[in-house]
């Protein structure tokens, strides 16, 4: 099924390079998403020679399946983060994902990506103390804010928490107008990495620091996120000939999402882990039965599905990867938010790896506490699955679960998807499955992680080689490369 932005977005700006032999570079970034573009987008415009390896498309795994929110309202974190963490690492958690709105604000008017300003609300459909409590929050952290006493949407509710100046675009949009100003090779799927030489069936890419944008880490054993990581499933419609929102909502427990998009109004929801579902009541029939019993002609045009990675605490994992690696770098993790968490994440790594630090870089580290609820869960999943009769999942072999609604054969454990010839869909997995003879002939392997030298370059706050420095950079760079405007300087930090 193809998503609205896929179906909207237009073609690729042309021609797009394939990787067909040795290449060397400065800085590699691992997956052409949201977060992996903005970040090569941020180091190439500072002068640093970099390369994006996309498996697929630009923009076709998850971010082609979002539902394009820019907010950092993120449902009701600042309440658990003021509980969790205090009231100074909640204020930072706003004032980074605040500067990533108005970051890509100030893009969108180089881009045109139908971005639009909008108000993010949650609504409540129970009893209202949650929604007070993040009120509270709210006004604690000096959050501009509105709240009204029933949200606008057809749903029984007990009013909305509202966060002003947010915003909403077709994702899709602003990734083909950057892809002129960056140097990206697409069907590059990266099998392995050894050392700081990533692996592909059709050349390696040398680099001397390496940037996992890939959703779930291509490498995830080391780190532990094998452990700190989830991943759910949820779906969106899009419809016409049904009434508009002015706004952007969000249920608090889980409810559905509504938006618009030109003529057409979005709703999501029906959302499980990926896995373990969906049932009858979940994934699309809960949308389309709910659609069904609200509205008179609805004609549904577009329907899709996306993938979450979830970390422990609902905050992304952004920055280095392992204390072993200092010069890998890691995205992941951002629990449904991911259009703002991606430019937090491009913004962040581009310092660390530019300037050796990044002011957000305690607050959304990979090693911190994993002393949470959701720990306990994943390994009680995984320890039932790994020893469950069935089909395995090719990644850790945990027993993996049919996906009637979708065709699939999908993880629990992990979220690794196979279509129905055994080959990768979503990640972790990065060689099919044998389903038989139908799975036969798809492709992939699975490389060995291991350490190697290290190449001296340009970007870094670490080294410098003699005429390779960021002027160089920016000279060669000119002759290959779009120039839009400088990202903006926005950030609190």
């Amino acid at each position: 099924m193809t998503s609205i932005w896929a179906a909207t977005a237009g073609p690729e700006p042309g021609p797009t390079k394939t990787l067909d032999r040795d290449v060397t570079t400065d800085v590699l970034v691992i997956g052409g998403g949201m977060a992996g573009m903005l970040c090569a987008y941020m180091l190439t415009q500072a002068g640093c020679p970099c390369v994006v390896a996309e498996a697929k498309r630009v923009g076709s795994g998850v971010t082609q399946n979002t539902t394009a929110k820019v907010t950092a309202q993120h449902g009701l974190i600042y309440d658990q983060i003021i509980k969790r963490e205090g009231t100074e690492k909640a204020r930072r958690y706003y004032e980074a994902n605040q500067a990533a709105v108005e970051g890509l604000r100030e893009l969108a008017r180089a881009v045109p990506c139908d971005f639009e300003d909008r108000t993010a609300y949650v609504y409540a459909e129970g009893t209202p103390e949650n929604l007070e409590r993040e009120l509270s929050a709210y006004e604690r952290l000096g959050i501009p804010h509105q709240v009204i006493s029933e949200a606008p949407v057809p749903v029984a509710n007990r009013g909305a928490l509202g966060m002003e100046g947010q915003a909403q675009f077709n994702p899709l949009k602003l990734l083909y107008g950057l892809m002129p100003a960056v140097d990206v090779y697409e069907h590059a799927f990266v099998t392995g990495v050894d050392g700081n030489t990533a692996h592909t069936d059709h050349g390696s890419i040398t680099a001397d620091h390496v940037v996992f944008a890939t959703h779930y880490p291509l490498v995830n054993i080391p780190g532990l996120y094998f452990m700190k990581l989830h991943q759910e499933r949820s779906y969106a419609l899009a419809l016409q000939g049904v009434p508009p929102v002015d706004g952007m909502y969000i249920g608090e427990g889980g409810g559905f999402s509504f938006r618009t998009y030109q003529d057409y109004l979005l709703i999501g929801g029906g959302g499980h882990r990926t896995g373990q579902g969906p049932t009858p009541d979940e994934g699309y029939a809960k949308i389309r039965r709910f659609v069904g019993q609200t509205y008179e002609q609805p004609a549904e045009r577009y329907a899709w599905a996306t993938q979450d990675c979830m970390s422990l605490d609902k905050m992304p994992y952004i920055g280095v990867h392992r204390a072993a690696n200092p010069r890998w770098y890691v995205a992941t993790g951002f629990s449904k938010w991911g259009m703002t968490g991606s430019f937090v994440a491009a913004q962040a790594i581009a310092d660390l790896i530019l300037r050796g630090e990044s002011a957000v870089e305690d607050l959304f580290s990979p090693r911190r506490s994993m002393l949470h609820p959701s720990l306990f869960s994943n390994l009680g999943v995984s320890a039932v699955d790994l020893v469950k009769p069935g089909k395995r999942c090719s990644h850790m072999g945990c027993s993996l679960a049919h996906n009637d609604v979708e065709d699939s054969w999908d993880c629990p454990c992990h979220g690794s998807r196979f279509d129905e010839a055994g080959n990768v869909l979503d990640g972790p997995a990065t060689k099919p499955i044998d389903v038989g003879d139908a799975g036969k002939h798809a492709g992939g392997r699975t490389g060995q992680v291991g350490r190697r030298g290290r190449r001296a370059g340009p970007c870094g706050w670490r080294h410098a080689a003699p005429g390779r420095g960021p002027a160089q950079a920016s000279r060669r760079l000119a002759r290959r490369r779009t120039v839009l405007p400088p990202t903006p300087s926005l950030s609190p930090w």
